[in-house]
């Protein structure tokens, strides 16, 4: 049995979602490695996100050249990082299916280099729980929602 036109077209378009959510996941880890390794060694660090910049870029990653990525900028001050919080939030999130306490959010976003209070972290995880991206598993205890979940599934 052969499958049609429409068929292939819909595998296609599901298999090039899937490849560019797998994709965002592994930069999204790479970010966290190279945002480990700054804390530790600010010049290894700093070679590492050019030395992925220039590989993206000769790869023909397009969000990298229309600066979308998010290695795409080098050296990123700390007031351009305070709207990648909640993604990054939810991307830690997002492996635990026990969820994660608050404390070891907090330390994880501090080891990336996010500025931020424990007081400003809870708000933000309250305020995801409302939006529907979050729920509480236990006390100080986060997790991705289902709903939040199948979004980042559906791409």
């Amino acid at each position: 049995m052969s499958a049609t036109f429409e068929q292939n077209a819909d595998f296609i378009a599901l298999a090039a979602r899937e490849s560019r959510e797998e994709a965002r996941r592994l930069l999204a880890r790479l970010e966290i490695d190279i945002a480990g390794l700054t804390s530790k060694d600010p010049a290894a660090g700093l070679e590492l996100r050019r030395t992925a910049v220039e590989f993206l870029v000769a790869a023909g990653d397009a969000q990298v050249r229309r600066g979308e990525s998010h290695l795409s900028v080098v050296g990123r001050g700390q007031n351009d990082r305070a709207g990648e919080i909640e993604p990054m939030i939810v991307e830690l999130l997002e492996g635990e299916t026990g969820g994660m306490h608050v404390d070891a959010v907090f330390e994880l976003l501090c080891e990336m280099g996010f500025e931020i209070t424990k007081g400003n972290l809870s708000v933000k995880l309250h305020r995801m729980i409302k939006a529907g991206r979050l729920i509480s598993t236990a006390r100080g205890f986060y997790a991705l929602s289902t709903m939040e979940r199948a979004r980042r599934q559906a791409g």
